[in-house]
């Protein structure tokens, strides 16, 4: 397929994508949906972290640490919306639109739909993130004299808005490694992408950094796309320098674009042959 379909492709994804996310309401209740959740979720790490700083009598670094935990529970809503996503894509096809199996015979790729979900889903967290990170810094500001270090001249505006397009490249990867086993697999889409989307949470220094982990799980996390998409996004909100942690998400991504491709490719191979492509979920 030439560039004009794959990119046709990805469009019509993206369209899709949304509206199947948002098609089930009217405007302005979606919106309250994709606003709400995050915030509360960000909100319940924070109030997390109040509790256990006051308990703990932390003094000096309790804003430096508090913006750590912070900024990690609000750009973490990427890759668990992208992740989640597109794992439930085909428990989503199979219970109710059955149109994977078409997308299959026709000379468009079904990498270049799922990329389209991906995207459609990022727009989504998008908005999700810039809500959150406002409304939350107002809050913990104002209640909580918790100030985030974070001054608008200073931030790194194009490492920041770079970072943001390669960890969705990473993101749409894992989500493609989870739609593969889902389309092999039965009944495991609500359990794999909870259990992928934790083990996340925990290895990639959303709360606290991976390093503090046991041995080899502290490498496992050092290496994970989400990690240094985190370190990348916390030093260009400070103005630091993040070359070092930028270079390591480049490599990261296309690591885990090429896996994913190859997984995938794999997982389809195996699919074809059980015939679970057009497989139906009637419970």
């Amino acid at each position: 397929m030439d560039r004009e379909g794959v990119i046709r492709a990805v469009v019509q994804g993206v369209w899709l994508g949304w509206k199947v996310e948002s098609n089930w309401t009217n405007p302005f209740v979606f919106l309250t949906y994709l606003i709400a959740k995050p915030i509360a979720s960000v909100i319940l790490v924070g109030l997390v972290f109040v509790i256990g700083s006051t308990a703990s009598s932390i003094q000096g670094s309790r804003e430096d640490l508090f913006f750590y935990t912070f900024t990690g529970a609000v750009f973490f809503i990427y890759p668990a919306t992208i992740v989640i996503s597109l794992a439930y894509l085909v428990h989503e096809d199979r219970a109710k639109y059955e149109v994977l199996k078409h997308v299959y015979i026709t000379p468009s790729s079904i990498q270049t739909y799922i990329i389209g979900r991906g995207v459609a889903s990022a727009i989504n967290a998008s908005v999700s993130v810039a809500v959150s990170l406002l409304v939350g810094s107002i809050i913990f500001s104002n209640y909580f004299a918790l100030n985030l270090p974070i001054s608008a001249s200073s931030v790194d505006y194009l490492t920041l808005l770079s970072s943001i397009p390669l960890g969705v490249a990473a993101f749409i990867s894992l989500g493609m490694v989870l739609y593969s086993i889902n389309l092999v697999t039965f009944k495991l889409q609500y359990s794999l992408s909870e259990y992928t989307t934790g083990i996340l949470f925990l290895l990639s220094g959303v709360v606290f950094p991976p390093k503090m982990l046991p041995y080899p799980i502290s490498f496992i996390g050092e290496v994970l796309p989400t990690t240094h998409f985190l370190n990348v996004v916390r030093s260009s909100l400070l103005g630091y320098n993040a070359h070092e942690s930028m270079a390591y998400l480049l490599l990261s991504t296309i690591l885990t674009i090429a896996v994913a491709l190859i997984f995938m490719r794999r997982m389809e191979s195996i699919a074809r042959v059980k015939g679970t492509i057009d497989r139906k979920a009637e419970y």
